[in-house]
């Protein structure tokens, strides 16, 4: 096929409008799956000041496991999807302290344990942690006060995911449709080669007369 030929097929292809339509839509689809993708950085902290008559405190720790799955109402539609640290910041309020932090599996299960004691204080790396469920406090003398923070990803327009699927399957749709309509891409070069039969039939005719018109000359001389 001819670059000309080529030429007048993406033309034909490029101005129709079905096509046209066709790219529109899933360029709208396929920028709506990246962002739905995009992954925000977010920030969970969590601190509080804590006395012996408080007795064993138990907190959630909810450290969120690289393409973890969706949880807990309002983060359905922000799904953590990695986790980049988790730390815990223990610090003692008076120069008697006595305390024990231990840190538990799902099954309430001890992963490790710290004593804090005389006025200690303590950053604990989560990060290496991050199958722990809980945090367990146990303050048996003076105070202590922690800072739990958790920084993780979110994908806060996942939710774009479902408009980008059916806005690529419904411009599969109208490329095929384009395609039905659209008719063969051949129809030029036909066009051509009858124009060239014409042409051809009309070159034996003319060839033809003037064969008569010499043969007549002859005749009359």
């Amino acid at each position: 096929m001819k670059l000309s030929t080529l030429k007048k097929a993406f033309i034909k292809i490029f101005s129709d409008r079905n096509f046209q339509l066709t790219i529109a839509l899933f360029g709208i689809g396929f920028l709506l799956a990246l962002t739905s993708t995009f992954p925000i950085l977010e920030e969970r902290t969590e601190n509080d000041k804590l006395y012996p008559e408080d007795g064993v405190k138990l907190i959630e720790a909810r450290i969120p496991r690289p393409y973890d799955e969706p949880h807990r109402g309002s983060e359905l539609l922000e799904s953590p999807v990695g986790l980049k640290n988790a730390t815990l910041e223990i610090r003692s309020e008076t120069n008697k302290t006595n305390a024990s932090i231990r840190i538990l599996d799902s099954g309430e299960r001890e992963i490790k344990s710290w004593e804090i004691e005389n006025g200690e204080n303590k950053m604990i790396n989560m990060t290496e942690h991050h199958v722990a469920e809980f945090i367990e406090f146990e303050i048996r003398e003076g105070e202590l006060s922690y800072t739990f923070t958790v920084n993780h990803y979110i994908q806060p327009y996942s939710f774009l995911a479902i408009p980008a699927f059916i806005l690529m399957w419904v411009s599969v749709i109208f490329l095929i449709r384009a395609i039905a309509l659209m008719g063969p891409l051949s129809v030029d070069e036909k066009e051509k080669d009858k124009k060239r039969k014409n042409q051809k039939v009309i070159g034996e005719i003319l060839k033809e007369r003037t064969e008569e018109g010499n043969s007549r000359s002859k005749e009359e001389e």
